[in-house]
């Protein structure tokens, strides 16, 4: 099998081979001062790419910007190849499993298993290898189609905010404190290996002063050595190795910000690279490019912090502030005169769904979703509620994607969300598992601040007086009590099935057989299961009321009457249900006991007439 397997791979392995002879080569050839800067330049841009595709990507296409695979463009961002381009060749993990013949090793002792004739015991075992393949991808330049958007982090413009908000993440970023003084010897800056902390010179330009605190926080990263830690002979790096080094960091994370970089200068790389084997070259080089992609993911990540930290101090009003969730149709709007209430929700969910759409394309980036930023953000704009709102209606709409995780169907379906018109706020431009990551960290948040507004409600709670309170007190307090009752997910199964039940009783007392709303299977089993009925205006379980019915008619008569509206359930307790019984009736309630106390009108009985003879 591994022989066939081989000889299946052998166009492949040719492939990588001219792959690799070209990086063998490109190694040389890179150490020129132009050649130089433009790999250090592709780098900024692919800094979390391997150091051997970072090169690749810069011998073929050095002004690329943003590449992937032929159908990824299709698939994933809406975009295809324009027809005539050529792709960049690069190298892909390819890992295959064969089958093994090993010795059996005890699992206690690590030992091999001997037999009875003291040869040890082998047995077949499943070997994943390592291999690549070499595949084809493609830049943003090479394809067209939908446009992308746009999440890299803002260009340092040089502004003070701008300015101050880098500086402060480089000050995080660095192994050691960075302060200023009056150096006097010329240097920009320094590393101070005894006194462990990076000078820069006071009173430089911000730019200056950026390029200085990234070149040495470079050198406090790749070039400090511990106190009585010893560096072998062969682990030495000579000072031209170290400025190279440090330089060439400074000048990509520099390139990724777009800050000035025109007084770079790469003349001596090739003196430094002349007497270097290709060995030690591609080790600088991969360690420059892994310091790079450090400091850049840092820099990027608390940039965006400071970010959500000035919009939290800036906050303005929510932009669905004074508009209520309406959770009603639009055909119910209509007929309680609620319709202005019922557009202005479509309209914030609409816009709530735009906008979290924005904000994951925003705080999405290296293949990672800065979820609890994004949410903040979310939540600075659009009300809790709303953003719940939008969120179940787009999971429950999506609820046979595996990408969107079991928990957060299972919360999405204990949100009572209207299917009406609900497709018009689904959150579908992006990939449904960043839904599901934003959605979890979202009830994590919101978790928590139900938390804290029960501790501090339960801090600012009046202590209650010892004295034993009247009458209507007690009874005042034990309807607050009834009213606080929270349903069990049993007594939330039964509401729905009742509501669905009333709502198809209603459609029916309205339409007649023109109704074209029906209560579900569904519900009449879970009637039957747990013995519940509507008896009037109250619902009774196994004969115990559970709940008041309360109903509502249209303001306006349309054909001739007032139609019924969908009604409300209140979880009540056997007190409140005989309270309940006694209220006043509705006026129709009225009408209609009126009616039937009025005395029926008789026709007068006619008197038979008798003959005397029959007496």
């Amino acid at each position: 099998m591994a022989e066939n397997r081989n000889a299946q791979q052998s166009p492949t392995q040719s492939s990588i081979a001219q792959i690799t002879d070209k990086l063998e080569q490109g190694i040389k050839e890179l150490f020129e001062s132009d050649r130089f800067k433009e790999y250090l330049t592709t780098m900024s841009k692919f800094y979390n790419y391997s150091f051997n595709n970072t090169l690749l990507i810069a011998m073929q296409k050095p002004d690329a910007t943003l590449i992937a695979g032929y159908t990824a463009w299709q698939r994933n961002l809406d975009r295809h190849v324009m027809k005539g381009e050529k792709g960049i060749k690069i190298l892909a993990p390819a890992p295959y499993k064969v089958q093994e013949e090993r010795e059996k090793l005890d699992p206690a002792t690590q030992k091999p298993i001997l037999d009875k004739d003291g040869k040890p015991v082998t047995e077949t075992v499943e070997v994943t290898r390592p291999a690549f393949k070499v595949v084809s991808v493609f830049d943003v330049s090479q394809t067209d189609g939908k446009e992308l958007p746009d999440i890299a982090v803002d260009e340092l413009t040089g502004s003070v905010d701008n300015y101050a908000a880098f500086f402060d993440a480089l000050k995080e970023l660095s192994p050691v404190p960075i302060t200023f003084e009056n150096i006097t010897d010329g240097a920009k800056g320094y590393f101070s290996h005894v006194e462990n902390r990076i000078a820069i010179q006071e009173g430089m330009s911000e730019i200056q002063t950026i390029k200085t605190a990234i070149h040495e926080i470079a050198h406090a990263k790749l070039h400090a050595v511990p106190p009585g830690e010893k560096v072998a002979p062969e682990d030495r790096k000579d000072r031209r190795t170290k400025e190279v080094e440090a330089e060439s960091v400074a000048y990509t994370v520099c390139q990724r910000y777009g800050i000035e970089t025109s007084d770079y200068s790469f003349g001596y790389i090739a003196g430094w690279s002349s007497d270097k084997e290709t060995k030690e070259l591609k080790g600088s080089l991969e360690t420059i490019r892994k310091t790079a992609a450090e400091m850049i993911t840092g820099i990027d990540a608390k940039l965006k912090e400071r970010a959500v930290e000035m919009a939290q101090e800036t906050s303005a009003p929510l932009r669905d502030a004074g508009v209520p969730v309406y959770r009603e149709a639009a055909a119910y709007a209509f007929e309680a005169g609620e319709l202005h209430d019922y557009r202005a929700s479509m309209q914030a969910n609409i816009a709530c769904k735009e906008t979290i759409e924005q904000i994951i394309n925003d705080y999405y980036g290296n293949n990672r979703l800065a979820a609890e930023s994004a949410v903040k953000s979310t939540l600075e704009k659009f009300a809790p509620e709303r953003v719940a709102y939008v969120l179940a209606n787009t999971i429950r709409q999506k609820e046979h994607d595996g990408r969107i995780s079991p928990d957060c169907k299972e919360w999405a379906n204990r949100i009572d969300v209207n299917p009406d018109k609900s497709t018009e706020f689904i959150i579908d431009s992006v990939n449904p598992g960043l839904v599901s990551l934003f959605a979890e960290e979202f009830v994590r948040q919101t978790e928590i601040g139900k938390v804290r507004e029960q501790a501090s409600a339960e801090q600012n709670k009046p202590v209650a007086p010892e004295k034993a309170p009247d009458g209507a007190a007690s009874k005042e307090a034990e309807q607050a009590a009834l009213a606080k009752h929270r349903l069990t997910p049993e007594e939330k199964k039964i509401k729905d099935a009742v509501m669905d039940t009333l709502k198809a009783q209603i459609a029916g007392r309205n339409d007649g057989m023109l109704a074209t709303y029906h209560s579900s299977n569904q519900s009449f089993k879970v009637m039957v299961e747990y013995k519940v009925r509507i008896d009037g205006n109250t619902v009774t379980r196994d004969g115990e009321p559970m709940f008041a019915i309360h109903r509502r008619h249209s303001a306006k008569k349309t054909q001739g009457c007032y139609r019924e509206l969908t009604p409300t359930l209140e979880y009540i307790g056997k007190e409140k249900a005989r309270e309940t019984t006694q209220e006043k009736p509705s006026i129709r309630e009225q009408l209609r006991a009126a009616a039937k106390s009025q005395p029926e009108k008789k026709a007068p009985v006619k008197q038979k007439s008798r003959d005397a003879g029959l007496e």
